[in-house]
């Protein structure tokens, strides 16, 4: 990470001035000036990319479809399968790696300096925010990672120190807080432009602070060693939703809504129309089927050739996955591949299931366990505009003691389809769904607990790069288990 700063990405274009040898020149600066090309860098210029490209890299490209959706057993591949052996190459967690740190997050650092610089804590806080998440997402895959110097490159850090997971965790929670706190959603000279993902609505940039928090919050519940009080934090957020909005309904849904227009589609839709390597995975396909779960025909589409749904099993061989066809087998469901599919970030299913591990754990400001375990199952179903019969709910009635955490956790990878990277932590946290490494499998039998570190980071940043592995315990490999796993 030698460089995290990338050139500014929205340089206007340069008019092509023509002038006849017989043209006035007393008003030369005026005819040579571009109305439509911006002079100056505003925040609402750097903020749509900056949202883009970190929801374009979570849920989609070899991030999202395959890192994501393979290891949690949402998607298989048919085609090309090594991947889904775990044979990842560098190309992969690298690209990972570099599309936080040189698209998004230098954009946020921009967004955050120009709203000290126009007086608008605004783009300030929601540049906070989108960091977060950003950071978030990066030591969920990786680990430990440099976090409190990682965006002082202009300041000469050129080789940043990584923090620990916990003491990441512990920052993003601080941050989300501060962010929230500085909102402004009643000054209309604080308003902010540019915003593709809530339209410059502030209140759900609140909320969304406040969920992201609770996601984090709930992961640390059970760390003795957290670095910070957990179950304070908690109650902050619950105890005063005035102040502290979440997600009150699938409306709140955090979402990149995309559309159906040349780079703004939803990148598995533009990987569709050039590529068919994926299908869904037998795993969730066999689940749900066993359960007779409506969702199953959202998430994946019957055979071209008929039958019933037919998954197929993740790390295959090529000739074995190629053996089962192309056509014999169910696709990713047409909802997900469509142009406009939305890039889900955080649901109100997802929050749901959060106050239900909360309230299992005791937490009593999070309400009661059954009742938010039924509410997020059938919240799930809502998102997709399907309606939970009482028969299902009845057969999953909620159990007592272990079984039920088991429940919650199991009906939680099941509304987390698509979220492949939120599923993966999960999985890592808790080990439920009970998961079976693939069939063929080049990580001696384990389910990858981490992404390596890219090598450029062992090559520029190498003295802060071994001092990370030494700390965490192990080598820079796909077993090394995460702080909030152990």
């Amino acid at each position: 990470m030698k460089n995290i700063f990338h050139s500014f990405r929205y340089k206007a274009l340069t008019a092509a001035l023509m002038l006849s040898v017989t043209a006035c020149t007393d008003k030369f600066d005026e005819i040579n000036t571009n109305p439509n090309a911006p002079s100056v860098a505003t925040a609402d210029l750097f903020l749509p990319h900056g949202i883009q490209s970190a929801v374009d890299a979570y849920w989609g490209g070899s991030l999202g479809m395959d890192i994501g959706n393979l290891i949690p057993q949402y998607w298989a591949r048919i085609q090309y399968t090594d991947i889904d052996q775990y044979s990842i190459s560098s190309d992969v967690y690298s690209g990972a790696w570099q599309t936080f740190h040189v698209e998004a997050l230098p954009d946020y650092q921009r967004i955050y300096k120009l709203g000290v610089d126009t007086k608008n804590p605004n783009y300030q806080a929601v540049a906070m925010i989108m960091r977060s998440w950003v950071y978030s997402l990066l030591t969920d895959i990786y680990g430990d990672i440099p976090y409190t110097q990682s965006l002082q490159g202009l300041e000469g850090v050129l080789q940043p120190k990584y923090d620990t997971q916990k003491e990441v965790y512990a920052g993003i929670i601080k941050e989300l807080k501060a962010a929230n706190d500085m909102i402004d959603a009643v000054d209309k000279s604080k308003a902010i432009a540019g915003d593709i993902l809530f339209a410059n609505n502030l209140t759900r940039w609140k909320k969304f602070a406040n969920s992201l928090s609770l996601r984090l919050l709930n992961r640390m519940l059970s760390k003795a060693d957290a670095a910070m009080d957990v179950k304070t934090e908690i109650a902050r957020i619950l105890g005063d939703p005035a102040k502290y909005p979440v997600i009150e309904s699938n409306a709140d849904n955090i979402q990149l809504n995309y559309l159906d227009a040349t780079n703004n589609n939803n990148p598995i839709n533009q990987n569709r129309k050039t590529r068919d390597d994926h299908r869904v995975s037998a795993t969730i396909v066999n689940k749900l089927a066993a359960m007779k779960d409506a969702r199953l025909a959202v998430y994946a589409d019957k055979p071209a050739d008929g039958g019933d749904y037919k998954g197929v099993p993740n790390g295959l061989s090529n000739a074995d996955a190629n053996t089962l066809g192309l056509s014999k087998t169910s696709k990713v469901g047409a909802y997900f591949v469509s142009a406009t599919a939305p890039g889900v970030i955080l649901s109100y299913s997802e929050l749901l299931f959060i106050k239900a591990e909360m309230a299992y754990k005791g937490i009593t400001a999070a309400g009661d366990v059954a009742a938010n375990y039924t509410n997020a199952i059938t919240a799930s179903h809502t998102q997709y505009k399907l309606t939970v019969g009482a028969d299902y709910l009845a057969a999953n009635a909620l159990k007592t003691g272990a079984d039920g955490y088991t429940q919650i956790m199991e009906q939680k990878w099941i509304a987390l389809y698509g979220q492949g990277i939120e599923a993966w932590t999960e999985f890592r946290r808790t080990g439920i769904p009970a998961l079976k490494p693939a069939v063929i499998n080049v990580n001696g039998g384990v389910i990858p607990t981490r992404l390596p570190y890219p090598g450029s980071e062992e090559s520029l940043n190498y003295t802060n790069f071994s001092a990370a592995l030494k700390q965490q315990g192990g080598a820079n490999d796909m077993k090394l288990k995460l702080w909030i796993a152990k």
